[in-house]
Formats: structure tokens, sequence, C-alpha cells
């Protein structure tokens, strides 16, 4: 049977991304994003289509459902795509995307004969709290907020469309990932876990509350909605969030305990004097340049709680969100992460945040994680040149699989000597496997030349970004330094073996991965092992 097809706008969305990796292989995929597939580091896949529009430009993506329309169409639409930021002020983009692009998407949907159309709202749309008791499917968006405005404005032209195209609207809360990825949780968890004076204020008394549900929790919540799109009432309304909500007092006394050992304890700041604090940082940041991620609108919502009743939701898809991924239990392996990873920890916010790395480090993490799949297609390209060329004969021999295995690994390697800014990391793998490799038949111009690949192949693609062009040393740095130390290795060591007179003979091959293990795992496990190796 042929796979059912999926459109999804916002594809290059930290919500989109997940479930392009999610559903890539039991799904044909359209993604349509504003960005490039390299620029989001969204996963690449032979069913996924990537469409790089605007959905503002209506011409572009006209012309782009055409191309859809001729590949077969769609069983569903999932509408992601959205402009938020923090600031809080009614800029000109939350109309043209949020309201004129929802339009364009949904008047272009209508010839695609779709089962479902998704149009991803937000409990945020909705005025919290409430006199009747929590937010459930049934109230109305009508919080005053600028982004609240354009959800509700497109669930107007969502229900207006419900007679032409199927149409559901799902409320998402607060969207979260191991990583952080939610940007006030993250300046939250930075804030309270860094040593400024500020580490042990929260605003009023703490008892600001929103619902937060974990990105796989999405995935899933995703997963039932396809295969129930059948039962559903034109424009309903579904709530993808848990039940209640977590409040920054809560958060404060799990991550501050997480991170040493014994929770902190908060000091509530009166909210007229947030407020003061509020004017005097926008002034100071206005006269700077730089403005604080906490806005005078924020005030409005110190110590109110929006509380969440989704169980109609839940009811309806047979779905609900899982114990081991509610926030109070999810919270140490982000304050985990934050401890042990940080470089990545940053790298990733920053860029949920777009915000610009101006700390090399951070910026080439960011690239190279984001990238991967991008570096990996092109080495392999690469050594296939070469082999035809009759160079590198023994990689050439490997098993595909094998080779993508063997070059991921060594990526994740440099990735992490960038993290951890231990450039010994790929020196310390290839002494520890040298002797097998030699064994194997591979010979030292051949390892080196795979290892010269990398670097040409990473290196690349790395100046070609506008956002790195000014950390040309640091590319050297952190990546060419490490994989020529790496290649000097290999020489000194085959020189050894040589001199000692070890002979060649079979064995397991350079990449072979041991039955019954993942190359996940045994990535993971190359890599710890490279980390407390000592020379």
């Amino acid at each position: 049977m042929p796979r059912p097809a999926l459109i999804v706008t916002g594809a290059s969305g930290f919500v989109g991304r997940h479930l392009l990796e999610e559903l890539k292989e039991e799904y044909r995929i359209f993604a349509i994003a504003r960005r490039s597939q390299r620029e989001c580091g969204a996963p690449v896949h032979p069913n996924i289509a990537w469409m790089q529009v605007d959905i503002g430009d209506a011409e572009g993506l006209a012309r782009t459902f055409r191309e859809i329309a001729s590949a077969g169409g769609a069983k569903v639409l999932l509408h992601l795509a959205a402009y938020y930021d923090y600031a809080g002020e009614h800029r000109p983009e939350y109309r043209r995307t949020n309201v004129e692009g929802t339009q364009h998407v949904l008047e272009l949907a209508r010839g695609l004969q779709l089962e479902l159309f998704v149009f991803a709202s937000s409990v945020a749309a909705c005025e919290f709290p409430r006199r009747e008791g929590p937010i459930d499917e049934s109230t109305p968006p009508d919080g005053r907020h600028i982004y609240a405005w354009s959800k509700r404005e497109g669930e107007r032209l969502v229900r207006e469309q419900r007679d032409s195209v199927p149409t559901c609207i799902v409320r998402f809360g607060a969207v979260y990932s191991d990583w952080c990825e939610y940007p006030p949780l993250y300046v939250f968890l930075n804030t309270w876990l860094g040593g400024s004076w500020r580490s042990r204020i929260l605003a009023g008394s703490g008892e600001s509350a929103i619902p937060y549900i974990h990105i796989r929790d999405i995935v899933t919540f995703i997963r039932h909605l396809l295969v129930r799109c059948d039962r559903l009432r034109p424009a309903e309304i579904l709530i993808a969030s848990t039940t209640g909500c977590t409040s920054h007092r809560r958060l404060f006394e799990l991550a501050t305990r997480s991170y040493a050992g014994s929770a902190k304890r908060a000091v509530g700041c009166p909210a007229f004097l947030c407020g003061l604090g509020m004017v005097m940082m926008t002034a100071a940041g206005k006269l700077g340049g730089r403005m604080p991620f906490e806005r005078l609108w924020m005030y409005h919502y110190i110590d109110r709680q929006m509380e969440v009743d989704n169980s109609h939701s839940c009811a309806r898809l047979e779905w609900s969100p899982s114990a081991r991924y509610q926030m109070e239990r999810r919270l140490p392996f982000l304050i985990e992460r934050f401890k042990s990873e940080s470089v990545e920890w940053h790298a990733r916010n920053a860029a949920v945040m777009r915000k610009e790395i101006v700390r090399p480090d951070l910026a080439i993490l960011k690239a190279l994680v984001t990238e991967e799949n991008q570096f990996l297609d092109a080495l392999t390209q690469r050594v296939g040149e070469e082999a035809a060329q009759g160079r590198l004969p023994s990689y050439a021999a490997m098993d595909a699989a094998k080779l993508v295995w063997l070059a991921r690994l060594w990526h994740r390697l440099l990735v992490t000597s960038v993290q951890t800014s231990n450039r010994m990391l790929l020196v310390n793998y290839l002494e520890v496997t040298g002797v097998g490799r030699f064994k194997t038949g591979f010979t030292v111009d051949e390892v080196c030349m795979f290892l010269r690949l990398m670097n040409d192949v990473i290196v690349d693609a790395l100046r070609r970004r506008g956002d790195l062009k000014r950390f040309g040393h640091e590319v050297f740095d952190r990546v060419t330094v490490p994989i020529e130390l790496a290649m000097e290795e290999v020489r000194g060591q085959y020189e050894r073996l040589q001199e000692r007179g070890e002979p060649a003979s079979e064995g397991s091959p350079e990449g072979a991965v041991p039955e019954g293990a993942s190359a996940r795992e045994m990535i993971e496990s190359t890599i710890w092992s490279c980390l407390v190796q000592r020379r």
C-alpha cells in the first residue's frame, strides 16, 4: 500500500521538525517552510519533500500547492506555521503570517480533497484566569495580547471554511523538550541557576502558572488525531496539553533542588515593584540597543494561572499525556542537560529563540548539530567519487549503512570535542581502534584521506553560512585542528605497527556494529569511552 501523504506548514519550527522526524517512515510528507532544510536542521529523508516558501506569499504558495496536487495531493494538512515573539508589540507579521497566511493556506486547501485541515492554535489565545473555571474546549479565544488576537482570527477563518474544508482546531499548551526549547522556561532556568542577584526572585508570590506539555506527548497526540480524524465534528476544538498548570514557584523548587541537591528559598517581589523594574529595564534596553526578555505586557499575568481541563479531548482521541513526561518528573532531565551539556543546551535554545549566537563555540556547535545529515550525505558522496577513481578501496567495500554509521560516529566525536573543548577525542578513538583498523587492511593513506574529506565537507559548509563568516579562525581551531591531530596519530600509529611487523588479518571491518547493539548505543558508548580515555 502506498504511504498516506501529509502537508506540514511550519515544518522548520520546533514542533514541525519533531513531527517530521517521527512520521517520516509512515507518511509521505510535503514540508512547507520559510527556512531551508539545512538551516533549520530538519531531517532529510526520501519520504520528505521540502518546499521552501513563505505562506504570506500567495503566488508562491499557489505554485507550491499545484506541485503538491500534481504529486498526488495529501490526506491531512497540519497548519503549524505562525509568527510569535515575546515583545508584545503589534508587528505587521502577526497579520501577514498568522491571519493572511492562514487564509491563503485554507483557500488553496479546498482544491486538495483533504480529509482534515488541522489549525494549530494555543491555549494562550484564551484570557485567564476565568471565573467559570479552567480553560476547556468551549472557552472562547478572548485573550488580550496581539498573539491571542492573531490566533482568534485564525480560528475564525477555520470555522468559516468548515463547510468546504474538513477542519479542526488544536490549542497547544507550552511545548518543551528535554533540552527545554521553550523560551520563557529557558530564561527562568538560566536566571534561577545562575549567580546573579535575581536568581532567588520570583515575580509576585510565584504563583504565575501555565500548562506544559512534552514534545513527545505532542507527537503521540498528533498520531492519535491522524487515525481518528473521521470522527471529528467540523471545526471541533481540541486541546493538546496537560491538565492543570505548573507554577513558577514549583518550577523554582524542582529546578534548584535538581541542580544543587536542595531547593533554594525563593523571594517574592511585589507586582508593583516588578512593573517598575520592567519599565526601567525597557528604558535601559532602548538606550543600549538590547531589549530585555521581560516586557511590560507580562506584568498583566503576574500570579495569574492558566489552568486547563482537556478531559474532553483526551476522551475524543483516546489519548492522555504520559505520566513520565509530566513537567515535574521531566525537569531533572532538563537540569542535567543544563549542567553536563551546557554548550549544546544554549545552542539549541538560542536557535528556538531565533537569537544570533555570538559565542563562536555555540555557533559552530549549532551548525554541526543541525546540519549533521547534510554533512553525512556530502561525505558519503565524496567517498563514492574517490572510490570511482580507484581510491579508498577499503571504505568503498563497506556496506553503505555501515559507512554512514562510521561517518556519523566520527562526526559525533567532533561535535562532542567542540562541546567539551577537548580536541583529543578523535585522537583517543583512533588510538584505541588503530590495531583493528590496521589488521583489516585499511591503509594509512585511506584513513587520512577519509579524515581529510570529512574536514573539507564540514569546513566548506560552515564557511558558506553567513552567521559563521567572521569565525574562520575558530572553525579552523575547533574543526580542522582536531582532525589534523587525528591524522597525525594515524600516521604515527601505522609506523609503529609496521616497525613491530604486525601482520594484517581478517577481522571485523571498520564501522561494524556488534550484533544486538543499536547504532545510537554504540555511538554513545564510543564517545563515552573517548571522553574517559587518558593518554
